[in-house]
């Protein structure tokens, strides 16, 4: 095989700007830098897996990683390969095998398998490489847009990824990410969900420049934070149908590929759209979508939320402070351009913005918190609140209301647990515990790194 195709460095460091990928990425209006990039630090002896949708930027993140590797480490110590041309697990070994061979007289490499979830039982060939001694001294780096093979196949590496190896996560890009990318002028400290008082304090620090933001906030929730999207926009002002049907073909593949059907994919999230912010019961939606299963729902769901395409909230049991699993469930889209991909493609409706979305923008952004360990919930007994945030035993409350008029009566939810945030349209007010802030500013000043 060609390898030295793949990794144009080989023939000189200076080539690897003449990487397809990272020419791309130079020539884009906005380059994003996603943080793992700054922070991620690779080691030998280690197994580390990039789980994520299609077109989020995996493969250029690869790209620049293996960039700065080549500023430390020899040409040949650092390998790249697509596994798209590969079919199984014995020519993944192969393919490893001659590059090890090749590179011997590297203590230290760095091997990066782009796309493996295409290769079937691939982490057979990891694990008994592993196992045999032949990857010692090699640090892995595994990228996948079919997240639950990734996923699945790291869990049945026990003890084979190494004491810093890890599995991470690369979503869209957040909108306070969104900000430092569009407008770093713009851009804010990172705000951790901590306090109510320091989360206001620091959006009225911005309010001066809330016009501004709001009109990028509006863009945001048109194109997300897929970097294709954002830069096709910005060039032409919408979006591209082709775009589209990237995206839409991606859902629909990854579902195809495990055993499920197209036309259930489309007529369960028909059913996600209208029904998008309300609690539902799975037979609920079985009926709404036309289904005759709640069973065919709940696990078409269940791989929708794993790939990332949707966020499923449970109601949470206060005391006990777990998930109530026999409670309705309310189902958001992880990203606002997942929102127009279904809308566009069923309803040929086109940057619609309603309330719902920004309440499933907000509720998305609190999931992502602490890296996504914080858990999130909703609750709801009389009063209600959208989301319930819980990081170790604390109970935070956000309640979304984008609407022109804030009354009393909309605090009621928060008033339960004594503290909160009101997520409102424009209006910003302060009341001790409870506080109001526009979606946009709370956005901008709310990071899910912090």
């Amino acid at each position: 095989m060609d390898y030295a195709r793949m990794n144009p460095w080989w023939g000189g460091k200076e080539h690897v700007t003449e990487d397809k990928h990272l020419k791309d990425y130079a020539a884009k209006r906005y380059q994003w830098k996603p943080a793992i990039l700054d922070t991620l630090h690779l080691e030998p002896n280690n197994i580390f897996s990039l789980r994520g949708p299609r077109q989020v930027g995996k493969t250029t993140l690869v790209k620049l990683l293996i960039q700065k590797l080549l500023q430390k480490y020899p040409e040949k110590a650092v390998f790249y390969w697509n596994c798209d041309e590969l079919v199984d697990f014995r020519e993944l070994a192969s393919v490893l095998r001659d590059y090890l061979s090749f590179s011997q007289d590297h203590q230290q490499k760095f091997i990066f398998l782009d796309e493996i979830s295409r290769i079937k039982q691939w982490q057979r060939a990891i694990k008994s490489m592993t196992d045999s001694g032949e990857l010692e001294g090699c640090c892995i780096f595994l990228t996948g847009s079919h997240t639950l093979d990734i996923k699945y196949g790291i869990e049945r590496l026990p003890g084979r990824i190494g004491a810093k190896g890890k599995d991470m996560i690369l979503l869209p890009m957040s909108f306070s990410s969104y900000l430092r990318l569009v407008a770093p002028e713009l851009a804010q400290e990172k705000i951790a969900l901590k306090s109510s008082q320091q989360i206001l304090q620091a959006a009225q620090r911005i309010a001066p420049f809330s016009s501004q933001i709001h009109a990028l906030f509006k863009q945001y929730l048109i194109t997300g934070g897929f970097p294709l999207v954002v830069n096709e926009y910005a060039a032409r002002h919408s979006i591209p149908d082709y775009v589209f049907e990237l995206y839409f073909q991606w859902i629909v593949g990854d579902i195809v590929k495990w055993g499920k059907q197209e036309k259930i994919v489309v007529q369960l999230m028909k059913a996600v759209l209208e029904k998008q912010a309300a609690a539902i019961s799975w037979d609920g939606l079985a009926k709404d979508a036309e289904l005759k299963s709640h069973k065919t729902v709940s696990s078409y769901i269940e791989i929708l939320e794993n790939m990332f395409a949707l966020l499923v909230l449970n109601y949470i049991n206060i005391p006990k402070k777990t998930a109530d699993f026999s409670k309705n469930k309310k189902i958001y889209f992880i990203d606002p351009f997942i929102f127009h991909i279904f809308n566009k493609k069923l309803y040929f409706k086109e940057q619609e913005i309603t309330p719902a979305l920004v309440e499933g923008t907000i509720l998305s952004h609190l999931a992502r918190l602490q890296g996504g360990a914080a858990k999130l919930y909703y609750w709801k007994n009389g009063r209600e609140v959208d989301g319930i945030v819980q990081q170790g035993t604390a109970l935070f409350p956000v309640e979304v209301k984008y609407q022109n008029r804030i009354s009393g009566d909309d605090y009621r939810g928060l008033h339960y647990f004594k503290q909160g945030i009101l997520a409102s349209k424009n209006t910003m007010e302060d009341k001790g515990k409870y506080v109001t802030i526009p979606a946009h500013l709370l956005l901008a000043v709310l990071d899910e790194e912090a």
